[in-house]
């Protein structure tokens, strides 16, 4: 038997996920503190973990891609809605995860609160996301040849 590529791929992005979002609540937490170098330790494994997530997460949508072609040629009824929420909180929390990283604003910026309510928001529906493909996702783990 073949070991499925997107198996690997979704397993990956569920993983990273939950570093993502641990990583992102360990910031947020000891932002609150005294302690800059815990929070720096956590700002590094979120950076990291988001790194990674971000690469997993285009290779997921290269292949899915035939999905993301059709979007606009078939009527968004059928379509899952919650597939599309999550891309446009993917793309706004990308767009303010770089933003919160290059433009030097110091802690409790508007852009890094932005983010982290975004955050919030996207693990509610990446979770919904995951819950409603797990039978998906485990029965692709073996590809038959």
């Amino acid at each position: 038997m073949k070991i499925n590529k997107l198996f690997i791929v979704d397993l990956l992005l569920l993983l990273l996920f939950i570093a993502t979002a641990i990583s992102g609540f360990g910031m947020h937490i000891t932002g609150h503190s005294d302690n800059h170098i815990i929070w720096h330790n956590w700002a590094v494994a979120h950076t990291l973990s988001t790194l990674l997530f971000v690469i997993t997460t285009v290779i997921h949508i290269y292949l899915h891609w035939n999905w993301y072609k059709t979007l606009f040629s078939k009527p968004l009824g059928k379509k899952s809605k919650v597939t599309i929420i999550i891309t446009i909180l993917f793309v706004l929390l990308t767009i303010s995860g770089i933003l919160a990283f290059i433009i030097p604003i110091g802690p409790n910026s508007q852009i890094g609160i932005t983010h982290y309510k975004i955050g919030i928001i996207s693990i509610i529906f990446f979770i919904g996301h995951v819950v409603k493909r797990h039978n998906i996702l485990f029965k692709g783990l073996f590809k038959k040849k």
